[in-house]
């Protein structure tokens, strides 16, 4: 009996520390934090499993996170065409060349319910905004040209993205990333 039970604590130990060794982060009372991996990139690179969130006149949009004003926030990078991470905020474009993408492939678009009293609970975080007080996650909406990435603002319950030096807003018709 005590062999089954020190095999048993073995698997869970091995388990948790093969999620730690290729630096998945394992968290408890933040929802959808766990599995979520953001990958440094510079100028352009893509890590390998870069998480795709839409496109644009045919280039693939990719889901990154960059610095704004302190804090991490969401948006897109089109790498390697372009060089930057642009990301919305107070109706305007930011673009930076030092960020991080999402990578992975255990992801799935949801549509968003402006029903929904609360959000599903394997969101995908995004970043933070207002000092920490507010935590974004990552949106997607269509553009005139196809589907792009950006940030989620629960206290609005609206999905900002930007185009061209702009930030956009969609109070409906756009998608939340969660977790399969």
């Amino acid at each position: 009996m005590q062999l089954k039970a020190i095999a048993t604590n073995l698997i869970k130990f091995n388990r948790i520390a093969t999620l730690l060794a290729v630096g998945i982060t394992v968290s408890i009372g933040l929802p959808a934090l766990a599995g979520v991996l953001w990958t440094p990139g510079k100028s352009g690179t893509l890590p390998r499993n870069a998480v795709v969130g839409g496109s644009q006149n045919g280039t693939k949009l990719y889901v990154c996170q960059a610095i704004h004003d302190g804090e991490y926030t969401p948006g897109k990078i089109a790498a390697p065409n372009y060089k930057y991470c642009y990301i919305p905020w107070g109706g305007k474009e930011y673009h930076y060349t030092k960020y991080r993408v999402l990578t992975g492939n255990n992801w799935k678009w949801i549509n968003f319910q402006s029903s929904w009293k609360k959000l599903p609970n394997d969101r995908v975080w995004g970043g933070n905004e207002d000092n920490g007080k507010n935590t974004l996650y990552v949106c997607r909406a269509i553009l005139s040209t196809g589907y792009a990435p950006g940030k989620y603002y629960p206290p609005n319950k609206i999905c900002y993205v930007s185009y061209g030096g702009l930030e956009y807003q969609y109070k409906s018709y756009f998608q939340i990333l969660t977790a399969k």
